[in-house]
């Protein structure tokens, strides 16, 4: 039945005015209505256009689903969109009417064209270390099981696909005005968005599931489902107010803890770790970085035997409660990784307790394999698999971590066969839950973790790939610019926990010195978590920009940078980590502001040059004779050589 319309009256326009107009462009009005279709948006003014949302449903075997439009699927779709603020909600819900069993496997909601003007895609990545940036729309997707194939879940880190975004995504021109969707959380089934063109049209899908899981109703029975939000105007702005009435919904159960500040051992030791450089390098963080209160001392994985044996290895040469003894008396927090959803399947644990392990339908383990060794998933709905890794953060707790580091947290949320029939997502809040009541006041960093599921488990948030692999042991241009990508488009996760860019590393000869610089200032710019890590390897110059007062200030505050270029560059397709997918030139924003700084940048242009809009007395951060020093900053415009940043306080 057709609804009467609703009135949104947008603050930030899509499109601009007429060039013989010199007035401001006309308000944006939409209505919103429905017709025939689930949703229609009827731009007026600035923003005309109209984009109908039809929705249909997927069912029964989630390897070969059956779709049908929903006025013929036999489930009933409820839920219905209306105002909030200044987007569209919509509640969603299932119910079966008739007298068998449903499963449930997917819904599709499809604009085709999407009614405005865009020409790019905000792709979010599933989890911490896949691609999220701004691409250029694809001429087509893949195709899978009856929809848009995406990439980058489950146990696939890299295979981010073009034209498909997770959890969130937004069609929009260079200006950043445009469509934005998302999913009001991630409890039930994953939400991508996929948008592809064949000129001169653009589609839009919004699907939920259709990744393996099921939602399983018997006759008569009625489930819920996480919501949708679509937005018009200011992408920006959109993406903002929708991570704070996330935050809103999905609160932490305990407040959160502040962001690390210190050092940490995986980029500049590897899997090379031991008792004695770790006390070496305890010795030296006590006296170098303990003073400026950067106590963390991050053990980042390579003590262990074998993933699941959650204690330090015979060859690692000294057992963690007395190591950790030593650092608290050198005034330091120790802080450690571990990858608790995983088991080596050569450990003993595996064989011996089977059904602790999700499994396939036929039977078989789920199981990962990472860089060699292979993995199975422990079973959050197993009391025995649960208390296992509940006991191993509570030991943790008791040899005296300030924080842990739960890595590879993408396997608590596949889809798979467990005790009781529970959905990937629904696996993951149960894991996080358990985890989070066993770390207690420990601070906790996310990692290789689907991002908006964690929202409300965390404390910060590993937002990019690693900035390093032992395969390139040093720090690259390349890496530095790709992590700083992250930090710009993840920059909204602040309303969620501290940003956790990785550590910043400094040594050798793959950079120089004003590339250090940059690579400072884009992390310090994600005003988390501030790590060094390689600090006594590296020069003592390149060391006094990350250890300078005036850097201290900005780093840990809580506020990550917004890029106000936001839209204004586009990579061709998704560009990941370029130890895994190569290297190639990535769309960074160039100018970053927060409250008090703001930051230019060249990336890779010959050089960059903008007015931007100082306040009085402003300085100049530069590094300079060893040590950062303060000026004032120039009036006019602010020009920067390639691979270049200039910093600005205020």
């Amino acid at each position: 039945m057709a609804r009467g319309p609703i009135v949104v009256v947008v603050a930030s326009v899509i499109g601009c005015s007429s060039s013989s107009d010199p007035g401001p462009p006309a308000p944006c009005t939409v209505t919103v209505g429905a017709g025939d279709a689930d949703l229609v948006l009827d731009g007026h003014g600035s923003c005309a256009g109209t984009t109908t949302l039809r929705l249909r449903v997927a069912t029964g075997d989630p390897a070969s689903p059956i779709w049908a439009d929903v006025a013929s699927a036999p489930v009933r779709v409820g839920g219905r969109w209306s105002l909030k603020n200044d987007a569209v909600v919509r509640e969603i819900t299932l119910e079966n009417p008739g007298g068998a069993d449903v499963k449930v496997v997917g819904l599709e909601w499809t604009a085709d064209p999407i009614g405005v003007p865009a020409d790019r895609l905000l792709h979010g990545g599933y989890q911490s270390w896949t691609y999220t940036g701004v691409e250029t729309i694809p001429e087509k997707v893949g195709e899978a099981l009856g929809t848009a194939q995406p990439g980058g879940d489950g146990e696939d880190a890299v295979t981010e696909k073009a034209g498909v975004s997770w959890w969130l995504g937004a069609v929009m021109d260079e200006k950043g005005q445009g469509l934005f969707a998302a999913a009001e959380g991630a409890t039930v089934l994953p939400t991508f968005i996929a948008v592809d063109r064949t000129a001169p049209k653009t589609r839009l899908r919004i699907v939920q599931g259709m990744r393996g899981d099921v939602v399983s109703l018997a006759a008569g029975q009625k489930r819920a489902l996480d919501g949708l939000r679509l937005a018009v105007g200011d992408v920006p702005a959109h993406l903002d107010a929708w991570a704070k009435q996330v935050a809103a919904r999905f609160p932490p159960s305990i407040p959160r803890r502040a962001a690390l500040a210190g050092w940490g051992s995986w980029n500049v030791h590897y899997t090379k770790i031991d008792a004695t450089k770790l006390r070496d390098e305890a010795a030296w963080a006590s006296k170098t970085l303990a003073p400026l209160g950067m106590k963390t001392l991050l053990l980042d994985d390579g003590y262990e035997p074998n993933w699941g044996a959650w204690q330090a290895s015979t060859a690692f040469g000294a057992e963690l409660a007395t190591l950790n003894a030593e650092q608290a008396a050198l005034g330091l927090e120790p802080a450690v990784w571990l990858a608790p959803i995983y088991v080596d399947t050569k450990d003993p644990l595996v064989a011996s307790k089977g059904d602790w392990f999700v499994r396939k339908p036929t039977g078989e383990l789920r199981t990962f394999t990472n860089f060699g060794p292979t993995y199975a998933a422990l079973d959050v709905t197993h009391p025995d698999a649960r208390k296992f890794v509940t006991d191993a953060i509570a030991r943790y707790k008791a040899w005296g971590y300030k924080a842990i580091k739960i890595d590879f947290l993408f396997g608590a949320a596949i889809a798979g066969v467990r005790q009781e029939p529970i959905t990937g997502l629904e696996s993951y809040a149960r894991w996080m839950k358990a985890i989070r009541e066993a770390a207690g006041d420990m601070h906790v960093v996310g990692c290789g973790a689907p991002i908006l599921p964690s929202v409300g488990f965390v404390d910060s948030m590993r937002t990019g790939p690693d900035v390093a692999f032992d395969l390139s042991p040093e720090a690259t241009y390349g890496f530095l610019a790709s992590q700083a990508r992250h930090t710009a488009f993840r920059a909204f996760t602040d309303a969620w926990w501290s940003l956790d860019p990785d550590v910043v590393i400094l040594r050798g000869k793959n950079i120089d010195d004003a590339e250090a610089w940059t690579f400072v200032v884009s992390s310090l710019l994600a005003g988390g978590n501030w790590l060094s890590g390689d600090g006594r390897q590296a020069s003592a110059a390149r060391l006094a920009m990350t250890l300078a007062p005036e850097v201290l200030a900005l780093a840990r505050d809580g506020q990550a940078a917004r890029p106000i270029d936001f839209a204004a560059q586009a990579d061709e397709r998704p560009v990941g980590s370029p130890v895994l997918l190569g290297s190639a030139p990535v769309g960074v924003p160039h100018v970053w502001r927060k409250a008090h700084a703001l930051a230019v940048f060249a990336w890779d242009d010959p050089s960059f040059s903008r007015d931007v809009a100082l306040p009085a007395g402003a300085r100049e951060l530069v590094p300079e004779g060893g040590k950062v020093v303060s000026k004032p900053a120039p009036s006019g415009p602010i020009t920067v050589p390639s691979h270049g940043a200039r910093l600005f306080v205020f």
